[in-house]
């Protein structure tokens, strides 16, 4: 993986937690994320439109950054949104499955399954 691919994935990991927890963040903070993750402007860019030095915007995202970090180490929403995003999925391959299958038991009970240790973990 090249630099620049890392750096595009830290972009989109971040303007996706953003989506999660921007309404957290500051209105700075927001803007500038909202700049640099989702519209890929350079930091220079981010600081020309905002008139801002370059400086203030590298410092402002690291602490956007930090301050996202924390709130998924806390709530988890994003990690728990992909958890059953991949539990429905694979109940819906079982569902089709049992549509499709002599033994629709098989699959039915592998979806319920899924469901349920999904269901078991939301608790906790």
């Amino acid at each position: 993986m090249t630099q620049r691919d890392k750096e595009l994935d830290k972009k989109v990991g971040y303007g996706l937690l953003s989506s999660y927890y921007g309404a957290l963040l500051t209105e700075r903070q927001r803007s500038m994320l909202s700049l640099y993750c989702d519209e890929d402007l350079t930091l220079t860019e981010v600081a020309d439109q905002l008139q801002v030095s370059r400086q203030c915007v590298g410092d402002t995202l690291q602490r956007a950054y930090e301050h996202l970090d924390q709130l998924e180490a806390s709530l988890g929403l994003m990690k728990r949104f992909d958890i059953l995003q991949a539990s429905m999925s694979a109940c819906r391959a079982l569902i089709i499955k049992a549509v499709n299958s002599v033994d629709k038991h098989e699959h039915l009970d592998q979806a319920l399954k899924i469901l349920d240790e999904y269901l078991e973990g939301d608790e906790q």
